[in-house]
């Protein structure tokens, strides 16, 4: 087990009462769920030495940005009823 490090931090009393509650109420610790945070943080780091290394743009994108940059087109659902109705006609012979 690695060696755990005591901190201090300097947080909004309110967020903190509030963060607990729930936690004690998941089952979790407010020091566990900080260290996973900052081990995600932590990934983000190789994430973007990566995407550095690739030639890839490293940010992240609000769901608003995804949906307005998808190829405009044929919707997927509509393709797939599509398939599956002419898949339909073979089978009953229709």
């Amino acid at each position: 087990m690695a060696e755990k490090v005591k901190v201090t931090l300097l947080l909004s009393g309110e967020l903190v009462r509030r963060v607990k509650s729930r936690l004690a109420l998941d089952g979790k610790s407010l020091s566990g769920v900080v260290e996973e945070l900052l081990s995600v943080y932590d990934g983000l780091r190789f994430l973007d030495e990566l995407c550095e290394e690739l030639g890839l743009e490293s940010r992240f994108y609000t769901g608003l940005e995804v949906k307005a940059d998808r190829p405009k087109g044929l919707r997927a659902e509509d393709v797939t009823r599509e398939v599956r109705d002419e898949r339909e006609e073979r089978l009953l012979g229709h």
